[in-house]
């Protein structure tokens, strides 16, 4: 436990730097926005490139899949229902809150933990989930919040925003660049996306870190709390039970990768539909906050139990 622990640290400690030097005023969150614009554009798409275009395609759990997305389905449904007709949210910010439960920090924190105690197989199916997620999910979302604010959706012009979406235009590079059969390795375009890709979980912890310093007051509400139990705990309790009812699995091994996801905390790309569709944040970060660090509980049991 205490080994596991001490491989969890680094991640702690960045967000935390972010953190304390965010409490000090040394960055701010105009700052913390430029980092997030970085990871956005920049440093996260380079790693869909990397994944797309260099992972097995053959080696993806289509059972494990399946059982995760009816988790973020049943999930998701919760969360805005819960949002909506107990905490009487709008429904812009319940589409948001079910985004923010179905949607994982898997890119900055999952993946990365997931390299570092198990590789393999793990690494693919979660790397699988990531694609699913930035094509499906985000899509999915978009569309509902497109209808829900503008009321009239122009179908030509949202398909065009979201094949500019940098995730989404991501994944078509790296589709290319696999169907051309157009060999990277070892080559400086590969260095480069791997670079970037090295990126992602530091900039992105070091923001959230940021972020969360401006926002801790009155930490602990009924909507965070309930949000980050969901999230945590009901969440990777629904996925198991999928997987166990309608896939016949028999361990948790079998959905390590879906697993760890599963536990890991509220998805942060939440902030940037904030942001675009003029809902405050400051709930949804407060979520973020709780269950980051709530996360740390999860992965220790998780990772004990998978090992």
């Amino acid at each position: 436990m205490f080994q596991v622990f001490l491989g969890l640290t680094p991640f702690i400690g960045i967000t935390l730097i972010g953190f304390f030097l965010g409490k000090i005023k040394i960055f701010d969150l105009q700052k913390a926005k430029i980092f997030n614009l970085f990871s956005f554009y920049i440093a996260v798409p380079a790693l869909i490139v990397k994944l797309v275009a260099l992972s097995d395609i053959g080696e993806i759990d289509l059972t494990q899949i399946s059982s995760y997305f009816l988790m973020q389905l049943t999930s998701g449904i919760i969360a805005f229902l819960l949002t909506k007709n107990i905490f009487r949210r709008s429904t812009p910010e319940s589409i948001i809150w079910s985004l923010t439960v179905a949607l994982s920090n898997h890119v900055i924190l999952v993946l990365p933990i997931a390299e570092i105690f198990f590789g393999g197989s793990t690494v693919t199916q979660i790397s699988s989930i990531i694609l699913m997620d930035s094509v499906i999910l985000l899509s999915v979302i978009s569309f509902f919040l497109e209808l829900t604010v503008k009321k009239k959706i122009k179908l030509i012009q949202f398909l065009k925003n979201l094949i500019l979406n940098p995730m989404i235009l991501a994944i078509l590079i790296g589709l290319f660049i696999r169907i051309s059969s157009i060999n990277i390795d070892e080559t400086p375009f590969e260095y480069i996306l791997s670079r970037l890709a090295a990126c992602v979980m530091p900039v992105g912890l070091f923001a959230i870190g940021i972020i969360l310093s401006f926002y801790t007051r009155e930490l602990f509400n009924k909507l965070t709390i309930s949000i980050s139990i969901l999230k945590l705990i009901i969440s990777p309790i629904i996925l198991l039970v999928f997987g166990y009812t309608f896939f016949n699995l028999s361990n948790p091994i079998e959905i390590a990768g879906a697993l760890l996801v599963s536990i890991g905390p509220c998805g942060a790309t939440a902030i940037v539909m904030c942001s675009a569709y003029n809902v405050s944040p400051q709930n949804i970060i407060k979520a973020i906050f709780i269950s980051t660090f709530a996360s740390i509980f999860t992965f220790l049991f998780t990772i004990n139990l998978l090992n």
